[in-house]
């Protein structure tokens, strides 16, 4: 990213999860990044589905953005998952392998894969992007993540904020580069 505005990019709200606050889990997955050498960042949803959105846009973007980032907004989270703990993952929903020694997720049907989560102080009109990848490819970024939706794939688009309407913009703290596969399945023991 260095400094200019990203062509590509994903888009999370982020905060306290499965009974940990938010700095806990940044300490968590700063220790999972020494002994891994990679973060699983875990989520959940019905957007951002590894498979079907998050694999194939970062495949199409890698190249043009020289990495795809994840851009996180830090916000009062009162979600209240299912605290289970992942035991294997799967890049496919076919083939299972346990999560490498020294990785954690909890609470969570999915995770990106990232490294090194990093500061990011960054201001985005989200007016200026679209979704890009889904049935709602081409939606205004703005529009798309107004109510509960609290994350995306997002391309530079177009438009500029509608005339007679306030931007929408986001204030990303942090931000994380993805590592392939980008983002895998999750699941507890069987």
């Amino acid at each position: 990213m260095n400094g200019r505005l990203p062509e590509a990019f994903i888009f999370m709200k982020v905060g306290n999860h499965a009974g940990e606050d938010f700095q806990q889990i940044l300490a968590r997955k700063r220790r999972e990044l020494q002994a891994a050498g990679r973060i699983f960042w875990g989520y959940g949803g019905l957007t951002c589905h590894p498979i079907h959105h998050v694999q194939p846009f970062c495949s199409l973007h890698l190249k043009k953005e020289n990495g795809i980032y994840l851009l996180m907004e830090e916000i009062d989270s009162r979600a209240v998952p299912e605290v289970a703990e992942a035991r294997e993952y799967s890049t496919d929903g076919i083939h299972w392998e346990p999560l490498p020694r020294g990785i954690s997720v909890i609470g969570s049907r999915y995770a990106l894969v990232l490294d090194e989560i990093t500061p990011g102080d960054l201001d985005l009109n989200m007016d200026a992007y679209v979704v890009g990848i889904g049935r709602s490819a081409g939606k205004r970024a703005s529009e798309y993540l107004r109510g509960h939706v609290d994350k995306g794939c997002f391309v530079r688009g177009d438009e500029g904020t509608p005339a007679g309407e306030r931007a929408l913009v986001k204030h990303m703290k942090l931000k994380a580069r993805l590592h392939e596969p980008f983002a895998v399945l999750l699941r507890g023991e069987e």
